[in-house]
């Protein structure tokens, strides 16, 4: 190990908050470049280099560092952007099926106009922005890149956007006491 990378250690597992400002200015720059390449969007790049920060600092991550700290980082970076990408996959694949049972609602009106009522609800109380791009990929059927030609905003800003209010649709859904599976 690089022994400057040593002294940092030491100095960060002895919960030294200028260490941890070093590492930060140090190490920043290089963690988004790798979480970039593994979810191809900046924005969530700095999201996840962010959070790893935080919760290094507030969980006391590095006191259980054996490895070297360059290796440390990169391996703990590829791994959250690894779960990043598996639970967005999950989420998606959760709103699809979701939102497939509820094209087949129309055919039984009378036992789903709750349902319909409620996903209307929950899409009202997703942010304006948000939820404009939520419709027009879920229920217009456009991808990315139409929905970006369509709101005059980037692709990055719907995948952003579209994140967001699956979270939020999902999360609503999921916790509605009216909705049972």
């Amino acid at each position: 190990m690089n022994p400057n990378d040593q002294l940092l250690l030491n100095r960060l597992k002895a919960g030294d908050v200028t260490a941890f400002t070093q590492l930060v200015s140090q190490y920043r720059r290089w963690m988004v470049y790798i979480a970039y390449t593994l979810l191809e969007d900046e924005t969530e790049a700095h999201d996840v280099v962010q959070d790893f920060f935080m919760d290094c600092w507030e969980k006391q991550l590095f006191t259980n560092v054996t490895i070297s700290l360059k290796s440390f980082l990169h391996c703990a970076m590829k791994n959250r952007c690894l779960n990043r990408l598996r639970d967005e996959a999950l989420r998606r694949k959760k709103l699809k099926v979701l939102l497939q049972q509820a094209t087949e609602l129309p055919l039984q009106p009378a036992e789903n106009s709750d349902f319909w009522e409620r996903v209307l609800q929950v899409v009202e109380q997703v942010p304006p922005a948000s939820a404009q791009v939520f419709r027009y990929t879920y229920f217009h059927g456009m991808n990315r890149k139409e929905v970006a030609l369509q709101l005059g905003i980037s692709p990055s800003t719907v995948k952003h956007q579209l994140a967001r209010s699956l979270r939020i649709v999902r999360n609503l859904l999921l916790r509605s006491p009216q909705l049972h599976y």
